[in-house]
């Protein structure tokens, strides 16, 4: 029986983040496989938001936008609780993204087989074992590489997989649910939606409505940090009905054809975890908690730690010290992404009712809810 083949890197998760990172490294002439396992609930399955500059980002595919079919906005616009108000923040050039994940997911997939990623499916979570001179995926697809990157699942989870210490790591509440709802035609009362990002005060301090429209698809979500009982699909529902009733959503959506989710990121769990570093392995994205606090937004965080962590690999292959070259990674995720992923210094809950009767910290407030920013 012939030896079994041993890559460079294996990256865990077929996610976006993943994808990206095992796409960079393949392009550096490293023998990558991404293993393509069950999803954890962390991460949207729904179209979502992108802060600006997401595409940007140095090593992503060229002309991700454009293969994604994303769509820029310059707009938020408010909606107070009674949604008899509104105040609208405009940016003077682009103030975000709006993307199908799944378009995301397929554009990135695609450029990285095209750069010799190699995909690997496993039908059951893959078990973890770290060994003296190499990483080893044993699921239903088993996978050696000399170094592991984590890219998707929960701190916690992926933390006990690796006999990792837990310290008590606290689990985020933030819980999102969401719904995509095809749109059936692009008459006025849609279009004057368009293009914008609209935040919805929701009487429920812990909760925060959200919607916006990216190609033929209306997104809906409610986000809730409270861990009191209760149904979101129920909470989101009555978002939705109250909007329509106010007249700011159109009456007769296609609810009945809508895809709904649910999902839990793991907001701001980073900053809480004692490492990220095991033997040659590195969390990053949702494994690594790298999720914006506030809005529990995973994409462009889990993005930006795992093509940091590609990067901290490709070093730590050609070193004669891999382990100490992998510690790298805590110095350069701190410095990029700690400041984002920490919550801002004011609730943006207490301040969100503020913004119809002062507008003056409207700007303030977008870019803390877009960008992390303090106010």
């Amino acid at each position: 029986m012939g030896m079994k083949h041993m890559y460079d890197v294996a990256v865990l998760g077929t996610t976006p983040a993943g994808l990206a990172a095992a796409c960079y490294m393949a392009k550096k002439k490293r023998d990558v496989v991404v293993v393509d396992g069950p999803r954890g609930g962390t991460e949207c399955p729904l179209a979502d938001w992108l802060p600006k500059g997401f595409f940007r980002q140095a090593g992503l595919p060229a002309g991700l936008a454009t293969k994604s079919r994303a769509a820029d906005f310059s707009r938020v616009r408010y909606h107070n609780a009674d949604l008899d108000k509104e105040v609208e923040y405009r940016s003077r050039t682009t103030a975000g993204h709006f993307v199908q994940t799944a378009a995301l997911r397929k554009a990135l997939r695609s450029a990285a087989t095209k750069a010799g990623v190699r995909v690997r499916t496993t039908s059951t979570m893959p078990a973890i074992n770290l060994e003296e001179d190499h990483v080893a995926i044993v699921g239903s697809s088993q996978v050696q590489a000399k170094l592991l990157v984590i890219a998707q699942s929960r701190p916690n989870d992926v933390l006990s997989e690796l006999a990792m210490p837990l310290r008590s790591v606290p689990g985020s509440s933030l819980v999102i649910a969401g719904l995509d709802v095809p749109l059936k035609s692009r008459r006025a009362a849609i279009r004057r939606l368009a293009a914008a990002l609209h935040v919805v005060e929701l009487r429920e301090r812990t909760e925060l409505g959200m919607f916006f429209i990216v190609g033929p698809v209306m997104h809906i979500r409610v986000i809730s940090n409270s861990v009191a009982a209760g149904t979101r699909a129920a909470e989101l529902s009555g978002m939705v009905s109250s909007l329509q009733q106010a007249g700011v959503l159109p009456s007769d959506l296609a609810l009945g054809q809508a895809k709904g989710a649910v999902w839990r990121p793991p907001a701001g769990v980073a900053l809480e975890l004692e490492t990220h570093v095991a033997k040659r392995c590195l969390l990053a994205g949702t494994a690594g908690g790298f999720v914006e606090s506030i809005t529990g937004q995973s994409l462009a965080s889990s993005v930006r730690s795992v093509m940091l962590a590609a990067k901290v690999a490709l070093e730590a292959i050609g070193s004669r010290e891999p382990q100490g070259t992998l510690m790298k990674y805590k110095t350069s995720w701190r410095r990029s992404l700690a400041n984002y992923l920490r919550p801002p210094n004011t609730s943006l809950h207490m301040l969100l009712p503020l913004l119809f009767v002062n507008q003056r910290i409207v700007s303030k407030f977008t870019r803390a809810l877009l960008y992390g920013e303090n106010i």
